[in-house]
């Protein structure tokens, strides 16, 4: 199904690049050159530079800091993270100003204004 819900039947064939179901004679495009758009109109490109902050997060608030945080999702303008403890909580908030920066400089699809903490423990702890 496509986006609107409507079925469309599209098939690549691997022998001559080209796909039926649509116009004849045009070449299939390079998944790499497609996916990011197919990602956007499907409203899932936000979600991949999300997955992207968290595996990239220790190099946005250094090592110490990511061991007891984790960026959760990102709502309103707010990067939600969850903290480990009442200590590492008011670490972050030290640091809110200087995180709020880089995480608009190295995600500015994310259009991060502000952060909201919540206490959560690790799982594996």
């Amino acid at each position: 199904m496509d986006f609107k819900g409507r079925k469309r039947n599209i098939r690549v064939s691997a022998r001559r690049g080209r796909r039926s179901g649509g116009k004849e004679g045009r070449p299939a495009g390079r998944v790499g050159d497609i996916l990011p758009a197919v990602l956007r109109r499907l409203g899932l490109d936000r979600k991949m530079e999300e997955g992207r902050l968290r595996r990239e997060w220790p190099g946005v608030v250094g090592d110490a800091l990511a061991g007891r945080s984790r960026p959760r999702f990102v709502k309103g303008g707010q990067l939600f993270i969850a903290v480990d403890n009442n200590v590492w909580m008011q670490e972050i908030r030290f640091h809110q100003r200087e995180i709020v920066e880089r995480v608009g400089r190295l995600f500015p699809d994310l259009d991060v204004r502000g952060i909201r903490l919540t206490l959560e423990k690790e799982e594996d702890e």
